[in-house]
């Protein structure tokens, strides 16, 4: 099984990228947040489908959501995982 090419810190730009494309507003380390979250699920291997992963990243501590009130986490979470899919 071949390892993913994508580490880390391409996770933290591709959230925050998508946090710019939204046109949301962030004042925690939510970026961090879910690079982390994303960084402990792949560990070096294939990427695990949304369904996996998707219960981590609704339970993140942050008031992205309450600040972006028109934002939906399922409609923010799968295009930010679409997109780092894209990219490993």
């Amino acid at each position: 099984m071949a390892e993913l090419s994508i580490n880390r810190d391409d996770i933290l730009q591709s959230t925050l990228f998508h946090i710019q494309v939204k046109r949301c507003q962030y004042i925690d380390h939510f970026p961090t947040l879910v690079a982390n979250v994303f960084t402990n699920v792949i560990h070096g291997k294939k990427m695990p489908p949304y369904d996996k992963i998707k219960r981590r990243l609704y339970r993140l501590n942050t008031s992205f959501f309450t600040i972006n009130k028109t934002m939906k986490k399922r409609d923010f979470y799968q295009g930010l995982y679409k997109r780092i899919k894209s990219q490993a």
